[in-house]
């Protein structure tokens, strides 16, 4: 076809050349006289006016074919998915129909490329956002293959090159899913199923996706881990249930106790023995009531704390000396170095001296008779710490990670009889980062325990 117009506009041209030659001879001559027609000078001027007629049409040809060949090129460029450049276009030709078709291409050109780069803009910024998703997402075609997956699904999943359809991974999860039930059926737009991968919970929804004329194009899969979730779940049961049993003992023997007193018929000296039974869990359940009501102020941002400078050797020394008794009465050797310069610290002195009887207090309870407690102050860099370190029953590796747990309790039986609530390291912690300080715990079993706090020297800014 591209040759075709400029082998028109030629034969065109020489034929109109050679009609007006002939029709001019037979006007001038009056009559058909061929030796005239063919002579040599007519037939030389004829091969001149043929020359420039050929010439004329290239010309024309020229004008029209070339930006038609340019506009045609571009065409199949866009069909290629590029866009091609329209700056030179113009300079082909100057007829203005081939102006106007010129200045309608470039004019779609630009619409298109506009176009072009609004859509590569949305799908970058897409998969940007698909790629930095801690949700996972998985795109089936309506074929079921994979058509789109991002890191998060691939990591949450553990999926390999070898799942690369929904069947398969369905089986992998295993889970009984209908691929044409979610895509067709309206009642069955969403599909929500809970799973495990790897001790990770997950929770994955499945939805059809349409086309501009909602016609079904497939299924997304979004795929979220919900493990903390589930985890804070089974805490806020675990702490509930806790709560419950703390105060359901106490309230049973204060209940049983105060029955027996009421019937009558007891000697003076076990209405003394009841009467210190039920004080001593009334005591038990005012611990109890007022550690909770700590920790609710903590969740609430309700705590209201009195931060100063003052000297840490003197407040580490007056906590030993209040638990010196208590150690004795386990044969306990409580030792207390500080040493010499440490600079004051900036904290909440009532709520330091909470957190490190509250230490000193589990390090005793903790140790058979006869052991060994050492109570260390020092600075280094712009904090002070303090480590407390025993030779006591010590601490499971596995319940290192949980210790700060509320109610949470190596040896819930040995803990009860001891008298604690299983809150007093959640409190600790909680005041120690209220401080802007830190708590670490090192242990083993049958060897003992070292705790170690640190707390800033200077104040802080926020």
């Amino acid at each position: 076809m591209k040759n075709s117009i400029k082998r028109s506009i030629s034969i065109l041209c020489i034929g109109m050349v050679v009609i007006v030659y002939i029709a001019t001879i037979l006007l001038s001559q009056g009559i058909l006289d061929v030796k005239h027609i063919f002579s040599l000078s007519n037939i030389i001027f004829l091969f001149i006016i043929v020359v420039i007629s050929y010439i004329l049409s290239c010309v024309v040809s020229k004008m029209i074919i070339l930006p038609l060949k340019k506009i045609e090129k571009g065409m199949r460029t866009v069909a290629e998915g590029k866009i091609p450049d329209t700056k030179h276009l113009k300079e082909y030709g100057n007829l203005k129909e081939i102006d106007d078709t010129v200045d309608a291409y470039v004019l779609m050109m630009e619409l298109i490329k506009k176009n072009n780069f609004d859509l590569n803009s949305q799908q970058s910024k897409t998969e940007i956002i698909l790629e930095h998703m801690a949700d996972g997402v998985v795109a089936f075609s309506i074929s079921r293959q994979i058509v789109h997956m991002n890191k998060a699904a691939m990591r949450l999943l553990n999926i390999t090159a070898s799942d690369d359809n929904f069947d398969k991974i369905s089986e992998k999860l295993k889970i009984n899913l209908d691929f044409d039930k979610i895509m067709y059926l309206p009642n069955y737009t969403t599909f929500e199923v809970k799973t495990n991968v790897e001790e990770n919970d997950l929770n994955i929804v499945f939805a059809p996706f349409f086309s501009d004329r909602l016609t079904p194009m497939g299924v997304i899969m979004m795929v979220r881990n919900i493990t903390e979730t589930v985890r804070l779940d089974n805490v806020r049961k675990e702490f509930v249930a806790n709560v419950s049993h703390e105060l359901k003992t106490p309230l049973t023997s204060i209940k049983g106790y105060s029955e027996t007193m009421m019937n009558g018929d007891l000697t003076y000296q076990e209405v003394i023995k009841f009467s210190k039974v039920i004080n001593q869990e009334a005591n038990r359940m005012g611990r109890l009531v007022s550690d909770l009501l700590q920790l609710s102020r903590f969740d609430y941002k309700r705590v209201s704390w009195k931060k100063m400078l003052f000297p840490i050797n003197d407040l580490v020394l007056k906590v030993c000396e209040k638990m010196k008794f208590e150690a004795e009465e386990k044969n306990h050797t409580l030792e207390c170095i500080c040493a010499d310069n440490i600079p004051s610290v900036y904290a909440d002195r009532d709520a330091v001296e909470q957190v490190i009887m509250n230490i000193l207090s589990n390090s005793i309870k903790y140790t058979p008779n006869g052991g060994i407690i050492k109570v260390y102050v020092g600075a280094i860099n712009e904090s002070i710490y303090i480590k407390v370190v025993d030779n006591g029953i010590g601490i499971p590796e596995k319940d290192l990670n949980r210790i700060f747990e509320r109610f949470y309790r190596v040896d819930k039986t040995r803990s009860r009889k001891m008298g604690g609530t299983g809150l007093g390291l959640s409190i600790v912690k909680e005041i120690i980062e209220g401080m802007d300080g830190t708590i670490d715990i090192k242990s083993k079993v049958n060897e003992g325990t070292e705790v170690v706090v640190t707390l800033p020297t200077k104040m802080s800014i926020k």
